[in-house]
């Protein structure tokens, strides 16, 4: 190939690459033109929406203005008419003051009279709301005090009751070592023969149906409310559980000092292998647990 030759080739791959770079520009910005023809287009669209929406919206809060204003020139136009009518009632007032006044005026020695009664009146009225309202204040007072004094009352009757109750407790405390200590000496001190001693004393037979409720429980001690009464004997073994809870069954108790109305009794736990000190609280007897037998014909009839 000669000279001239290959600078035609190299010519005609020029002219060709720049006939393929400008053509892929024009397509290329043709394809520009088109994505930003399409996104100006929508943005019109959405404008359109928005100008639209909003001369509805203009037009719906135009008409809700034009009712309001209608409504308030209505009520304007009834406020009118009433002022109106009050200003002439208003003025029928002023007359009728006028000849008050004047009828006042030319019965003016009665009318003195009247007003110092009435001022009388009114000060007697003011003495006596006066009065009232003292004897009142001294009326709560007094029945503040009542109340004061009947709770005072309640608190020192229990107080009075939770002392008895301590009292038959430590009483039958008391005996219970006194006894303890006869039957010792009687036994001279033989353990033997303390045991058969105890063997040989049985309790009587309780009631069927007997129940009563803890009204004390100290050291081991428990008084409760029911005694000779109810049957109870000096070694009766009664029951001792709790209702509250769903019920739960704490261990028994022997009498040791029985009354008419009222007993002490000692407390064994359910578990004969803990001590009492070793309970829980809520495993003691408390104030208005249940004593009775278990077991018996009665509502007293749970399982332990």
């Amino acid at each position: 190939m000669t000279w001239l030759g290959k600078i035609l080739s190299v010519f005609v791959l020029i002219l060709g690459l720049a006939a393929m770079w400008f053509i892929t520009t024009v397509f290329v910005a043709r394809t520009n033109w088109k994505n930003d023809r399409d996104a100006w287009q929508k943005l019109y669209k959405e404008a359109e929406t928005a100008r639209t929406s909003e001369i509805n919206t203009y037009r719906t809060e135009k008409d809700a203005l034009e009712r309001q204003l209608a409504a308030a020139q209505t009520q304007s136009k009834g406020l009118t008419d009433q002022v109106a009518k009050l200003k002439g009632s208003n003025d029928l007032v002023v007359e009728e003051n006028k000849r008050m006044a004047k009828i006042i005026k030319d019965a003016d020695p009665i009318g003195n009279e009247l007003q110092a009664l009435l001022q009388a009146l009114t000060d007697e009225v003011k003495k006596t709301r006066d009065r009232n309202v003292l004897l009142e204040k001294e009326r709560v007072d007094l029945v503040t005090a009542k109340e004061n004094a009947l709770k005072d009352r309640q608190n020192f009757e229990n107080q009075a009751k939770q002392a008895t109750s301590d009292k038959l407790v430590a009483e039958g405390k008391v005996e219970s070592l006194n006894t303890q200590v006869a039957e010792l000496r009687a036994s001279g001190g033989d353990q033997s023969k303390l045991l058969l001693n105890s063997f040989g004393k049985p309790a009587a037979p309780l009631p069927d149906g007997i129940r009563g409720t803890v009204t004390a429980y100290k050291d081991g001690y428990v008084s409760i409310s029911i005694g000779i009464d109810a049957g109870l004997t000096q070694g009766a073994v009664l029951d001792v559980f709790r209702s509250e809870g769903g019920g739960q069954y704490l261990g028994t108790i022997v009498i040791e000092r029985v009354y008419p109305k009222e007993a002490v009794a000692t407390f064994k736990p359910a578990d004969a292998r803990r001590t009492i000190g070793k309970l829980r609280a809520e495993e003691l007897p408390k104030v208005g647990d249940t004593v009775g037998k278990v077991g018996i014909s009665g509502p007293l009839s749970i399982k332990k």
